[in-house]
């Protein structure tokens, strides 16, 4: 399992919200196991990722396994709850 975090630097919002996510990983003890991967839409590079993953808004959060889209949260951090249910914690 993976995060991928889909923000522009200026966003409170997706600051927030990473910030949110990583505190639960943090308590659950599984920021070790669960990969964040921020992609910035401030780049080029990271418009590209965001118009092949279908992301319009930020901040948008993914949770991929095996390359694959389990669960996707948008302009929303994920409600701890709900999150550690996804991750299976």
């Amino acid at each position: 399992m993976k995060l991928v975090f889909f923000v522009k630097e200026d966003c409170e919002a997706c600051k927030n919200a990473k910030e949110k996510v990583v505190f639960f990983l943090d308590k659950w003890g599984a920021a070790d196991s669960v990969p964040i991967e921020a992609i910035n839409l401030d780049t080029e590079d990271g418009l590209v990722e965001a118009a092949m993953s279908a992301v319009a808004d930020v901040p948008t959060i993914v949770l991929q396994h095996e390359g694959g889209e389990v669960a996707r949260w948008i302009k929303k951090a994920p409600p701890s709850e709900e999150l550690r249910a996804e991750l299976g914690l």
